[in-house]
């Protein structure tokens, strides 16, 4: 059986060994060198396949052969270096007759064992490099979510930073800067995506009612009648308040759920018209041409018109976000950023909404019992107006303030920290100082109140 296993290992090689063993002058040694060689080789490649007898595949491959070769070559020259002297001259015409290649891995195979002590030296090395680097990726991933979970300043401030010096010169937040016009690329069941890139998720859309409202014109105000009107005015930013866990990838299922949770709370109770949740995804959860229950009591005015309890003139955007921990600094993802310029710049060129319109609920909230401003407080600073092409509304003085004569009482300065954005203490000082004295904030309650009692009746 061995006989049989071995003669085809012999014969592709017998030339090649009878072609060396010529060089022999002396028959014994010829004989010697011829049978030791074929031998060798032959017990080689039957070890070889008795090894690799579950993977057969490997002997039809051209690396079998190849390393077969090389094997026979270096069975060659172990022979004849035995059998003949160093200083024999027909020893080294027998080495430059081998092929490059052969003589190149036949030292690299005697000079193994300090090949084999550089790579473990190498590898080594690399190891001890490795070490290194991750304990320094660790400290510094460690030293990012320390000052991401203990910092009260909201990480829009950089990202709106970026997002603002991308912005083409000319739109310099003017309050009569236009987006570039936006439309509809694609709609399918699940989304609708836009010529800038935004993309709105639609599959929890749901209805409430048409929208139907009176604005006030600022001109006779507050006598004149007020003029019905169904069209969106403008946009009311929100922070959903909820439970939010660090910004991590360790926490992306948990951040899914909480976000699939307050879909379904949002969307039952038709709480805002889109949200966008923390990965950037916008979804529409009321359509825009009915009402969400986003801006309560509330007021706002353009340079014409008053509008009061904003859910029926304004689009509400939720921010999936929260106010740092005694705080009322909300926390935004980059990826959140880049979906809300989006959504403002769909939204401003579908509906043609003007700067003016657009605001926070910080700013519009209201409490009508007490008279005071700020009711809400989600976005009453720190808004990145400016990274969505927008004016700085806090410095615009707030027509609860200015018309109606609205205040601030403990409760309110207790929650804002002392603190009123400076359009609101514009506004305030003026009204402290008699600039604006014909404006009483008994009066102004009263008006507000018959304005949405009208409102409701419309």
């Amino acid at each position: 059986m061995s006989e049989k296993v071995a003669a085809p290992a012999i014969e592709p090689y017998l030339r090649l060994v009878e072609q060396y063993a010529s060089s022999f002058e002396r028959p014994e040694m010829r004989l010697r060198f011829l049978n030791r060689t074929l031998a060798r080789q032959s017990e080689r490649e039957r070890l070889w396949r008795g090894r690799l007898r579950r993977f057969a595949f490997i002997e039809n491959s051209a690396a079998y052969r190849w390393l077969l070769d090389f094997a026979l070559y270096r069975t060659i020259f172990e022979e004849f270096q035995r059998l003949l002297p160093d200083g024999f001259r027909e020893r080294r015409r027998l080495w430059r007759q081998a092929p490059v290649r052969a003589r190149i891995f036949f030292e690299l195979y005697r000079a193994r064992r300090a090949v084999y002590a550089a790579g473990i030296l190498a590898g080594v090395m690399l190891l001890a490099g490795a070490v290194v680097l991750g304990r320094w990726a660790v400290r510094g991933v460690s030293t990012m979510l320390d000052a991401r979970r203990n910092s009260t300043v909201s990480i829009a401030a950089p990202v709106a930073s970026a997002i603002a010096a991308a912005t083409p010169n000319g739109a310099e937040y003017l309050p009569d800067y236009r987006p570039e016009k936006v439309w509809l690329v694609e709609k399918t069941a699940e989304y609708e995506r836009y010529s800038n890139g935004g993309r709105i998720l639609t599959r929890y859309e749901t209805t409430n009612h048409p929208r139907s409202y009176l604005r006030f014109p600022r001109e006779g105000w507050p006598d004149a009648p007020g003029v019905q009107g169904r069209d969106i005015i403008g946009i009311v930013y929100h922070s959903s308040e909820s439970d939010i866990v660090p910004f991590i990838a360790d926490n992306t299922q948990s951040i899914q759920a909480r976000t699939r949770g307050l879909i379904e709370y949002v969307r039952e109770r038709r709480s805002y018209n889109y949200l966008i949740d923390r990965f950037g995804e916008i979804h529409r959860l009321v359509r825009d041409d009915h009402a969400a229950h986003h801006a309560g009591h509330s007021i706002w005015a353009d340079a014409d018109f008053v509008y009061v309890g904003l859910n029926e003139s304004f689009i509400g955007i939720c921010f999936e976000s929260t106010s740092a921990t005694g705080s009322l600094d909300e926390q935004l993802t980059e990826a959140q950023m880049i979906a809300g310029r989006a959504l403002t710049g769909i939204l401003r060129s579908r509906y043609q909404i003007a700067d003016a319109g657009c605001t926070t609920h910080g700013l519009v909230s209201i409490n009508p019992e007490r008279g005071t401003i700020a009711h809400h407080h989600d976005w009453v600073r720190n808004f990145p107006f400016a990274a969505f092409s927008l004016s700085d509304k806090y410095a615009t003085r707030p027509p609860s303030i200015e018309l109606y004569a609205f205040g601030t009482d403990e409760e309110v300065r207790a929650k804002l920290g002392g603190w009123l954005w400076e359009g609101a203490a514009k506004a305030a000082a003026e009204i402290e100082s008699g600039a604006a004295a014909e404006r009483d904030p008994r009066r102004g309650l009263l008006i507000y109140r018959a304005q949405m009692n009208r409102q409701k009746e419309h």
